[in-house]
């Protein structure tokens, strides 16, 4: 499963995870043991990662409150459940949850060292370490849904009940809106999506009734802005240079 051409650019790709760490290094070292992501170090020092297929990218960010409660929750697909949380135990971490769904399909969430409160999914289709789900909380399903068809296009299944889902612009990450979490209406985990133009999807938001909190400029000379939506998630939008 692993990607060997680079990943795929597009318009409404979920691209970029920034995730709290109280130790950048600490932090790097047990993500790449338990899921196998590949770390960089920028020219600039900073540490970085692609995840377990290349597709989805990101870093660790210092200052930043951990999201120890599941508001924004991203999700890993490993190859076995059992195996992967034997690991993170091992590595100090603590299993907060854990459901079956299916015959061969389970979920648990875990740990990291700074606290964060990550996913973990089995599928048997392979791809360990890919970043494959996003839940994001709603305070009425159908109005996000909404917002995020308007704002980057996204397919939508289920549309008119409480199990909304999603696929992302280019179909590598895909999730749903869930009741009863707390928004993350502050930039812990920050979650970034690609845009063919942030300037263009910044009039998108706005006209959605969403609110641009950061505006274009700020990350320079990176194209990116940060929006809530109409639960009051922070999100990050990114435009790839060129």
């Amino acid at each position: 499963m692993a990607n060997t051409n680079g990943p795929t650019y597009g318009n409404g790709k979920i691209c970029y995870v920034e995730i709290p760490a109280i130790n950048i290094e600490e932090s790097a070292a047990f993500y790449s043991k338990i899921f196998g992501w590949t770390i960089r170090t920028r020219s600039n020092g900073s540490i970085a990662f692609d995840d377990g297929i290349g597709e989805v990218s990101g870093t660790w960010v210092l200052n930043r409150k951990p999201a120890t409660e599941p508001g924004l929750l991203i999700s890993v697909m490993v190859d076995s459940i059992e195996e992967t949380i034997e690991t993170i135990v091992a590595n100090g971490s603590k299993i907060v949850n854990r459901i079956n769904i299916g015959e061969t399909e389970f979920i648990a969430w875990f740990t990291d060292p700074a606290g964060n409160v990550i996913g973990l999914y089995q599928h048997p289709g392979g791809g360990n370490g890919k970043i494959c789900y996003l839940e994001i909380p709603a305070e009425d399903i159908n109005r996000s849904a909404d917002f995020y068809k308007a704002v980057f296009n996204w397919p939508l299944r289920d549309k008119g009940t409480e199990n909304v889902a999603f696929d992302d612009g280019v179909g590598v990450v895909s999730g749903m809106w869930t009741l009863g979490r707390k928004p993350s209406t502050e930039p812990g985990l920050l979650i970034y999506v690609m845009m063919d133009s942030v300037a263009d999807t910044v009039e998108v938001v706005i006209a959605n009734g969403g609110k641009i909190v950061q505006p274009i400029g700020m990350d320079a000379p990176e194209i990116t802005a940060r929006f809530s939506d109409p639960a009051g998630n922070v999100l990050g939008l990114y435009q790839e240079p060129g």
